[in-house]
């Protein structure tokens, strides 16, 4: 058992290799990129270069952060644009994640996004009835942070102009729309707080 054991950590270990040395074009892309960074396979980062990454953060499979650096609309003139995302040390991306940025969305140190989380700080323009959506100017009601610690669980949607706070649990299948303050809990669509993390790590209800 032992010896099956050590088998599998080694075969672990040589596949965090080969993710890094498949990886390392896109390390060298990214504005910052830490030490012990895991980026796992089709990962995909438009505009690499507004994106940092902190120390020992891993960064699941088909994870897709998009970047948008120039807004468009139809005959109108494309609007330059400088989108930040800033992953801090010790983060947890997990797979099919999606970051859509045209402002700014950061992350604190430790933080844990579960599969399938949408965190968006833009949204598509809509007030000229003469365009399809799809070719009008979008965008950012305004940043979008999440505090050192905090856990968003699957398939939850984050809103623009959202800041939810340290140590915060957001529930599955929620959609923030609004700030969650420091050490609570918040679920539903739209999330709203329903518990506060206690001094003694407890929960009690609001």
């Amino acid at each position: 058992m032992q010896f099956i054991q050590m088998i599998i950590r080694v075969i672990n270990r040589i596949g965090i290799w080969l993710d890094r040395l498949r990886s390392q074009p896109l390390r060298w892309a990214l504005k910052d990129c830490g030490r012990n960074v895991v980026l796992k396979r089709g990962i995909k980062i438009t505009h690499p270069a507004s994106v940092s990454v902190g120390d020992n953060s891993y960064l699941s499979e088909f994870c897709w952060i998009s970047m948008l650096s120039v807004n468009r609309q139809n005959n109108s003139p494309d609007v330059a644009l400088k989108p930040t995302v800033v992953i801090g040390d010790n983060c947890y991306i997990g797979r099919f994640a999606m970051f859509a940025c045209m402002d700014e969305i950061r992350l604190g140190n430790d933080v844990m996004i579960s599969d399938r989380v949408y965190i968006g700080d833009c949204n598509h323009g809509y007030s000229n009835r003469e365009l399809p959506i799809k070719d009008q100017y979008m965008f950012s009601p305004g940043p979008v942070s999440i505090g050192d610690g905090s856990w968003l669980g699957i398939n939850v949607a984050v809103m623009p102009n959202v800041s939810i706070g340290k140590g915060c649990v957001i529930g599955a299948n929620s959609v923030v729309t609004r700030d969650v303050p420091d050490y609570h809990i918040a679920a539903g669509a739209p999330a709203r707080v329903i518990k506060a993390v206690d001094e003694r790590g407890g929960i009690k209800p609001q």
